[in-house]
């Protein structure tokens, strides 16, 4: 029936009313429909992400994302190119990029009460910004070869002749080299204020060394073909190798090891900060980020989420108060003033 063939003025205004009442949910509905703008890395910690965060935290809140890829420094850009109008509701960064965000006043400072998860946080984690919340973390080791290999006690380890042409480590341009550097010194007497025993300790392993790496990727390959038996890496890497079957395993040496932690935040003058704090809290609930340890090996900062992994799941990750207790934290306020003359020194004395 056509709308011109109603002829009684009653039936007509009934019938608008009727499409009225049922526009009214329809157009609220759609007023409701929110998108959450985040940024994340791509490969596989995305398709992790989408299956354990994304995808659920839609079904809950009838929320669409919208993903913009970027690694760390890319999107502090980002930050300062949208400063007072952001575009991005939720950011991920490494602590490094995250202290010069907060540092140029980029962040919605954290309310606590409004992401409750936060409370079971360990207390490493918790109380460390203001402005954006650790939500996961990993852990500088030492990699090896289970058949080439004894399993390593110590950083010293990769000093030893039997692995000669076989030892691999970071390069000081990412910041698993410049961990790499002040634990040699830390070895050697010195200190991240007293930097220079440490390369005079990497001085004296050049002779091990098969390669100085530059991305993950190509330790895996190197790790694969056995070219490489032990290496200094970062215990969330190691993991896919062990999937598929390399016999490669970590061990965070007796002089501990330095913690690998990322962060996100709500830049300054967020449109959706509530529905943001939302996604954070949802990020940190036990559940999900035992299901990121189990499917993408990131540390869980919440305490409760180990009890959710099965002793398969747990043998891979770094777990445990004591142990996330013990680790060391990285003074990056401190180490980005001092960088670039490590790195100078470095190219100068160990990549030559």
């Amino acid at each position: 029936m056509s709308w011109s063939n109603v002829r009684s003025p009653v039936l007509r205004a009934l019938l608008t009313v009727v499409v009225l009442l049922l526009a009214v949910p329809l157009a609220a509905l759609a007023a409701e429909k929110k998108e959450l703008v985040i940024t994340l890395p791509g490969g596989s910690y995305e398709v992790g992400w989408k299956k354990n965060v994304l995808e659920p935290f839609s079904k809950k809140y009838g929320v669409t994302f919208r993903i913009v890829p970027g690694l760390t420094m890319e999107t502090v850009a980002k930050m300062r190119a949208q400063k007072g109008n952001p575009e991005i509701d939720v950011v991920t960064l490494d602590t490094v990029g995250a202290l010069q965000a907060e540092a140029e006043g980029l962040f919605e400072p954290i309310d606590p009460s409004r992401i409750p998860n936060m409370a079971k946080m360990y207390p490493i984690f918790r109380n460390r910004s203001k402005n954006f919340v650790y939500y996961k973390y990993s852990t500088q080791v030492i990699a090896y070869n289970t058949e080439k290999v004894k399993k390593p006690l110590s950083y010293e380890d990769l000093w030893k002749p039997e692995y000669k042409g076989h030892v691999a480590i970071p390069d000081i341009n990412t910041s698993h080299g410049v961990t790499f550097l002040m634990m040699a010194a830390r070895m050697n007497g010195g200190s991240e204020k007293k930097i220079e025993p440490g390369i005079e300790k990497i001085k004296t392993l050049k002779p091990n060394l098969y390669t100085i790496w530059t991305a993950h990727d190509q330790l895996a390959q190197l790790f694969a073909r056995e070219e490489v038996w032990i290496a200094y890496w970062v215990s969330d890497r190691v993991p896919n190798l062990m999937d598929a079957k390399i016999p490669v395993n970590w061990v965070i040496p007796k002089e501990s090891a330095y913690l690998v932690d990322t962060v996100q935040g709500i830049p300054k003058g967020c449109k959706n900060k509530e529905l943001a704090e939302k996604y954070i809290d949802f990020v940190l609930s036990a559940e999900v980020q035992a299901a990121n340890a189990r499917d993408i090996y990131l540390g869980p900062v919440n305490m409760e989420a180990v009890k959710l992994l099965s002793s398969e799941d747990q043998k891979k990750l770094p777990l445990g108060e004591d142990l996330v207790a013990n680790l060391i934290p990285v003074d990056w306020q401190y180490v980005n003033t001092v960088r670039p003359a490590w790195t100078e020194l470095w190219n100068r004395e160990i990549a030559r």
